[in-house]
């Protein structure tokens, strides 16, 4: 069996931008090359819609509060998804907004801006740590040359091999 390196390194691969033509494969063809790139850890794969691509970008909103309005999740930051850790935000969103809500004067006005700025400013650190971590994964897994290559793979067998340090990141990860 394959190790995760690996395997991540056969999805990055595939995901890279000279993979063009992906997107022109047949149903079987592309199922094929996206359980060898992922060194068929998945097992066999059968594609359900039509495949589709979306540029990826990291996008910022400058406020994630209005009066009357807050958003959650998606709709208030975007991550890369290399990292799986979008729906965590949003349920870390929705917790926290929870939160700031119950925790007004019962008289206070939900909608009030002042108060939603509480949620907007106690969510801040945790979203921006994660944008810059799921943008600097993206970096690294994108970047081209023997030598980056190297060291990120030295990065993550080493991660592989600390229990103390993958429990750690794992415990990160799932909040």
């Amino acid at each position: 069996m394959p190790s995760q390196t690996e395997a991540l390194n056969g999805i990055v691969e595939l995901l890279n931008p000279a993979a063009s033509g992906m997107l022109d494969l047949a149903p079987d063809a592309l199922c094929a090359r996206v359980a060898e790139a992922g060194r068929h850890m998945l097992g066999n794969l059968e594609q359900l819609t039509p495949p589709a691509a979306f540029p990826l970008q990291l996008l910022v909103a400058k406020h994630i509060v209005a009066p009357r309005v807050a958003l959650v999740g998606d709709a208030a930051h975007v991550v890369h998804p290399l990292a799986g850790q979008g729906v965590n935000l949003g349920f870390a969103d929705a917790r926290t907004l929870a939160e700031v809500l119950r925790a007004r004067e019962p008289s206070r006005d939900c909608g009030e801006l002042a108060l939603l700025r509480r949620f907007e400013r106690s969510r801040a650190e945790a979203i921006l740590a994660m944008r810059g971590v799921t943008d600097g994964l993206q970096r690294l897994f994108a970047a081209q040359g023997s030598l980056i290559s190297g060291i990120r793979n030295r990065g993550l067998n080493l991660t592989e091999r600390m229990p103390v340090l993958k429990n750690l990141l794992v415990r990160q990860a799932l909040g």
